[in-house]
């Protein structure tokens, strides 16, 4: 039974979305919808599995039914927001060619080195998730032998090639949490 809930909590698009806008502005809009929704769970299964240990057994069960349909949900909305990012992507005009390893965006171009491209892709592919040093190397690069230094510099080096580029994003870097790839909020 729990597991029929789950499955039917994993949400479809909201009333209003329309994958096929033309306005970048929408699309950010819906991004920061399913951001908020994201953050509003996150904080949600923090409570829950902080009070679940307080509980008598059988609650904890039921509670733990709950954390599996919280879950389904914010997989969702994860899915939702991956596809406004790349709404937003496609909007602004911005293309990785893996082949050549070339960025482009409204007529300028870079070519970059493998890892950055690599670093880049990952990013693009995660853009609202937080990564640290550790997790880019095994993630990004299948490498865990390099050191958190070389991602470092490797982040430094796309963050150049962004801002060279003029493309509206940022590659911050949150204590405790590590890199994520943000767009800039509409002016």
């Amino acid at each position: 039974m729990a597991a029929e809930r789950a499955k039917k909590s994993a949400p479809g698009p909201l009333e209003g979305e329309d994958l096929a806008t033309e306005h970048w502005e929408d699309a950010r809009h819906w991004m920061s919808i399913y951001d908020d929704l994201i953050r509003f769970k996150l904080g949600l299964l923090e409570r829950v599995k902080r009070e679940l240990p307080k509980l008598h057994p059988v609650a904890q069960k039921a509670a733990d039914a709950d954390v599996k349909f919280i879950e389904t949900q914010m997989n969702g909305y994860y899915e939702r927001l991956d596809l406004w990012y790349r709404r937003v992507w496609t909007l602004q005009g911005l293309w990785l060619d893996p082949d050549g390893r070339v960025l482009r965006h409204k007529g300028k171009e870079a070519v970059l080195t493998n890892r950055e491209f690599e670093l880049l892709q990952f990013l693009l592919d995660h853009p609202h998730r937080y990564y640290t040093a550790s997790q880019i190397m095994g993630y990004a690069w299948s490498d865990s032998a390099l050191f958190p230094e070389e991602v470092r510099n490797y982040v430094l080096r796309v963050r150049k090639i962004l801002a060279r580029l003029e493309i509206p994003c940022d590659l911050v870097n949150r204590p405790g949490r590590g890199y994520s790839l943000t767009f800039r909020n509409a002016d």
